[in-house]
Order: structure tokens, then C-alpha cells, then sequence
């Protein structure tokens, strides 16, 4: 009789479980589809209300328009730039960085990390950062993309926490062989790390790939836009309005019919098909990282 009330009330927690976790996926998932069904539509088809499931109007028009415009394009190919160039570089250096404050024996070591814990809670400021990157020379520069964001003490913490995890004789078999610090840190600690590296590298990559206050506060120079600044600005207000006409400008040198069926396109479906555009690229990207996700995870939130 225990056990087989055991397994009825095994039974009950497991549908309960099961019915919760599909509200939350449903209720998760149905926005992104929303935005993925309008971005589909006839913008004044839609504007009409009553879309929940399917298209009633089908169009590809709300795309085209979208990917005509020269300065999203260009601005999509800034920001695969710099997701890539910054997630290398700043796993490289927040990696390497981190394995020398996870040597017990590292002369000032607790002075580095409270340096460097400080960061995590309080900053200069805008102000501040916008007068140090002009010092620098950063301003309207690709580099202010990538030098800001190499290191996080956050992540930091993450990596430390994996690198005391490894045994001690992997080191001092090397060492033995004549290898240096920096030739162990790249051919032997580095590979070993990949699953807490994969899901540094997924924050990294989400973080370039989303940032828009870098582009809008620190780049004038439209060249040098990302699309999360341009997606900003076709959300908002009467920049929206301007944006949209720019994207409709781009294909007057279309054909009549094409012409004709952009009439049909409106501020809300061009916003819609931006953000499918600007989300979906990383959305793809993390099925390829996920197996390395939550061991990433553990490791960092059990050991740090």
C-alpha cells in the first residue's frame, strides 16, 4: 500500500511539474511567436487585430523591405564582427587572467581580486567612462567594442572556480617536461575548460550581440552602428517613422507591383521583422552550447 501510494503521489507531483512547465514554455515561447507571426503579415492586415495563430495575409514584403536597407546590413555585418572578435578576445583574456589569480602563490593576489571585486558593484560612471574612452582614442573606433568588455571579474569567478577543480599533477608534470606557465595555460588548461568556457562564451556572445548603449553613446559614425542601435531606433517614435521611410526609399527602384504591395506595409511590421532579424541569429547559435551549459554552470555555482 506505501509503495503504491508513493507512486501515486509520484504521479501527481510529476503532472503538476509537467503542467507548470508547459505554462511556463507557452507563455515564454507565444511573444516570440507573436512577433515571428506579425513580422508574416500584411502590416494593415494586422493592424486590424484578432492574429493569434496563423497569418491571414502572408507577405515576405515586411523582410524584403527590412533586408533592401543598406545601413541594417551593414550593420548586421558590425555587429557579427564584433560578437566574434569580442567573445574570442574576452574568453582568451578573462580565461587567461583568471588562471593566474587562481595561483594561491601569486604575489598580491587577494589585493588584485578585491581591485577587481569592486568593479562588480560600483563603476565611474558615464560621464567618467565617456571622458576615459575619448583619452584613449575610442570613440567612433571598432576597438571600443572589444577593449572595454575583455575582462569580467564576474565570469572571472566562474573560470577560478573550474581551474582550482583541476588536479595539481596535470602542472607539475609539465613543469617537469620544461614547459612554461603560458605554453601550460594554452596547449593543456585551456582545451581542458571547455565546458565552463562554452558557457562563458554564450554570456560573451549575447552580451556583444544585444549591447546597443556602446554604439548609441560612444559612436556617432553610422558606419559603425550594430543592429541592436538600429533596431532602437525603429522602435522608437518619430525615428521609427523616419527609419521606415528610409527602408521603403531603398526599393524605389523596384518594379510597380513591388511598390504597390509595400503600401501595405506599416511601422509595427517592419518592427516586428527587425526583431526576428536581430534575435534569431543568436537564438540559433545556443543549441550548439547547450550541452555545455548547465555542466558549465554547476561547476561555477558549486565550487566558486
Amino acid at each position: 500500500m506505501n509503495k503504491l501510494k508513493m507512486t501515486k503521489e509520484d504521479l501527481v507531483v510529476n503532472t503538476i511539474a509537467i503542467v507548470l512547465g508547459l505554462f511556463v514554455l507557452i507563455i515564454t515561447l507565444y511573444p516570440f511567436y507573436l512577433c515571428l507571426l506579425r513580422s508574416f503579415n500584411e502590416g494593415q492586415d494586422a493592424a486590424t487585430g484578432n492574429l493569434f495563430f496563423l497569418p491571414r495575409k502572408f507577405t515576405l514584403m515586411n523582410y524584403y523591405i527590412v533586408l533592401s536597407d543598406n545601413a541594417l546590413i551593414r550593420s548586421f555585418a558590425v555587429t557579427i564582427l564584433r560578437t566574434v572578435i569580442g567573445t574570442l578576445s574576452g574568453l582568451f583574456f578573462t580565461s587567461m587572467v583568471s588562471y593566474g589569480l587562481s595561483k594561491k602563490n601569486l604575489l598580491f593576489r587577494k589585493g588584485y581580486s578585491y581591485m577587481a571585486l569592486i568593479t562588480m558593484y560600483f563603476s565611474g560612471g558615464l560621464i567618467p567612462g565617456y571622458l576615459l574612452l575619448r583619452n584613449l582614442h575610442l570613440l567612433n573606433n571598432f576597438l571600443v567594442y572589444i577593449i572595454p568588455g575583455l575582462f569580467s571579474y564576474y565570469y572571472a569567478l566562474l573560470i577560478i572556480a573550474f581551474y582550482r577543480e583541476l588536479p595539481d599533477e596535470i602542472e607539475e608534470s609539465a613543469k617537469i617536461d620544461g614547459a612554461g606557465d603560458f605554453y601550460i595555460f594554452v596547449r593543456i588548461i585551456f582545451p581542458l575548460s571547455k565546458p565552463v568556457l562554452a558557457t562563458i562564451a554564450l554570456f560573451l556572445g549575447v552580451n556583444h550581440w544585444n549591447d546597443w548603449f556602446t554604439s548609441a553613446y560612444y559612436i556617432s559614425d553610422q558606419k559603425l552602428w550594430t543592429m541592436p542601435t538600429i533596431l532602437m531606433r525603429v522602435l522608437s517614435g518619430v525615428e521609427g517613422l523616419n527609419k521606415i521611410n528610409e527602408m521603403k526609399g531603398s526599393v524605389s527602384g523596384m518594379n510597380m507591383g513591388t511598390l504597390n504591395s509595400s503600401s501595405s506595409v506599416t511601422l509595427e511590421s517592419i518592427r516586428y521583422a527587425t526583431l526576428v532579424v536581430t534575435v534569431l541569429p543568436i537564438i540559433l547559435v545556443y543549441p550548439f552550447l547547450q550541452k555545455y551549459f548547465v555542466k558549465g554552470m554547476l561547476v561555477g555555482s558549486i565550487k566558486a
